[in-house]
């Protein structure tokens, strides 16, 4: 625990996002606009300028990382979130913990929720919850609802948790099941008819006049957040060790100030964030895995 707090006074930016750690994982709230993939080319002439822009930034957090960690090596990436989307994402320490993770992902054992700001109101919805399972495809780069041989299987759960009673735009959240490319903002946009605030590449029409007369939506920002994950760990000892561990990466400033000015109330549990064992709220730390909610540091 002592390495974290030591740390805090020499870390950059990207560190500062760190809001979780133990000794096998540690857990940032991405901002919009990273990519989550690093330079491979090591500056050679292989990809293009902008890839490898985009590339060193992912390679920087890396190495802030390891630095913030004092560790020997770099993270590893286990998962990705869209360039487009903000909150949780998960880096191992190790290669171990690494391995072990990444066949998480790959059994589908660890559980993803999200919160999206979509453009729509309470009559937008046939009710309050439901499934979408349109399969995606992709042609050109651009994903698509399909039926062709090429279409994958996508898996979608929704629920309304909120509603603007000035605006045409509604809170939901959504479970994961598939993580298919673009597969949240393609079944909102065109299984559900609900596009998600910001999202221009999947809908062609303008947000409501309403929007705008009661809050400012930024430029180049799509209201997705990836809110909650929950996945197994284990404590050293004990006759229960494998246990569910959930971290909730608090909300951007500018969705809860969207929220708040089209009057969509708020769990404050999605706007401070925390941490769950098997589905309970602990506190900010966990002792068996010298677990530790890093929130605060990264306010500095």
């Amino acid at each position: 625990m002592q390495a974290y707090r030591a740390a805090r006074v020499s870390t950059s930016n990207w560190s500062r996002r760190a809001i979780y750690a133990d000794r096998g994982i540690v857990v940032l709230n991405k901002p919009s606009g990273l990519v989550c993939q690093g330079s491979k080319d090591g500056g050679h002439g292989n990809e293009s300028d902008g890839q490898r822009m985009r590339g060193d930034k992912f390679n920087e957090l890396l190495q802030d990382l390891e630095k913030y960690l004092k560790q020997d090596s770099l993270p590893h990436p286990v998962h990705r979130l869209d360039k487009s989307c903000t909150g949780a994402l998960v880096f191992a320490r190790n290669t171990a913990t690494a391995r072990e993770i990444s066949q998480q992902f790959l059994a589908r054992t660890v559980e993803k929720t999200y919160l999206a700001l979509v453009r729509g109101g309470e009559k937008s919805f046939p009710g309050t919850s439901g499934e979408i399972r349109d399969a995606l495809e992709i042609n050109d780069g651009r994903v698509s609802i399909g039926n062709s041989c090429s279409a994958k299987f996508a898996a979608t759960d929704w629920e309304l948790i909120g509603h603007s009673p000035e605006a045409p735009l509604s809170l939901l959240r959504l479970r994961l099941h598939t993580g298919l490319k673009h597969q949240l903002r393609v079944h909102l946009a065109h299984a559900l008819r609900t596009p998600i605030l910001g999202d221009t590449v999947y809908t062609r029409s303008t947000p409501s006049e309403k929007i705008a007369g009661v809050t400012t939506v930024p430029e180049n920002r799509i209201f997705l957040h990836a809110s909650h994950i929950s996945l197994n760990r284990y404590r050293k000892s004990g006759p229960s060790k494998r246990f569910r561990l959930g971290i909730t990466a608090p909300l951007p400033k500018d969705f809860v100030k969207i929220c708040a000015d089209t009057g969509i109330r708020l769990d404050s549990k999605d706007i401070s964030g925390g941490l769950f064992i098997d589905g309970e709220p602990v506190g900010e730390e966990i002792p068996d895995i010298e677990g530790k909610w890093l929130r605060h540091a990264a306010r500095r």
